[in-house]
């Protein structure tokens, strides 16, 4: 199982995945790094466990609205 390491917010995350899936890996961890970086500078800093909650939710709610136009 390969190990990939992500980078969301400025930090780096240590990850493992199936083999195969670190292209699918890297591409949503960009997802969440640019919705970090809109939270970033809308708001400034904040701890880590919020940030990525919020870009979670946010990320949630496009793919929520995605899916009601489909």
């Amino acid at each position: 199982m390969p190990e990939v390491t992500i980078h969301i917010g400025g930090r780096g995350f240590d990850v493992s995945c199936r083999d195969g899936e670190e292209p699918f890996l890297h591409a949503a961890a960009k997802m969440l790094d640019d919705e970090a970086q809109v939270l970033s500078d809308q708001i400034g800093r904040m701890p880590e466990s919020r940030m990525l909650l919020m870009a979670g939710l946010m990320l949630a709610d496009n793919t929520a609205a995605t899916d009601d136009q489909v």
